[in-house]
Parts: C-alpha cells; sequence; structure tokens
C-alpha cells in the first residue's frame, strides 16, 4: 500500500500552520535549515516529515514540508509550501 496522501497532507499542512505565527525575520533566519521530524500519522504509521526554507527570489522566503511514509514515497514524497512576502503577507 502506498502513502496515504490526505494523512501525508494533514501532517503538512499543520507544519506549515505552525510557521504562519513566525515573522518574516524569523523566517529569514531558517534559510537553507533543514527540520527533520518522525510522526506517527493517525493510521498509526511513522511518517518522516522534512520541513525547510529556501531563498524564493525577490526577497521572498519559500517554506517547504516534505512527507512519505518510508516505503516508495520516500523517492517521491508529498511537498507542501508556502511562500512569505518581505511585508510578511502570504502569496497564493
Amino acid at each position: 500500500m502506498g502513502l496515504d496522501k490526505e494523512i501525508a497532507a494533514g501532517l503538512a499542512d499543520a507544519r506549515l500552520v505552525e510557521w504562519q505565527g513566525i515573522d518574516y525575520d524569523e523566517w529569514r533566519t531558517m534559510l537553507d535549515d533543514k527540520d527533520v521530524r518522525q510522526v506517527v500519522g493517525e493510521d498509526g504509521k511513522r511518517y518522516s516529515v522534512v520541513s525547510y526554507a529556501l531563498d524564493d527570489g525577490d526577497r521572498r522566503i519559500r517554506m517547504s514540508v516534505a512527507v512519505d511514509d518510508g516505503t516508495w514515497s520516500a523517492f517521491e514524497p508529498l511537498v507542501r509550501d508556502q511562500v512569505m512576502d518581505p511585508d510578511g503577507t502570504f502569496v497564493e
């Protein structure tokens, strides 16, 4: 059985929500940092949640989260991201 995309998306979205309370300057300090967490999903499976910040150009910062369950999904994880402009607003 493959990656449960609904659970993986929920884990990724929850991680992005954590970042929404952080201001632009704090996001900049996280550039090129990577955070790796092992999280147990509601299905009891262990998921890897990898999050990182990248310079997206024009002083924007992209926060990306990749989720996999350690199976073949590790080669093609579910990815969610958000982009913040320098004024602290999120790009839709």
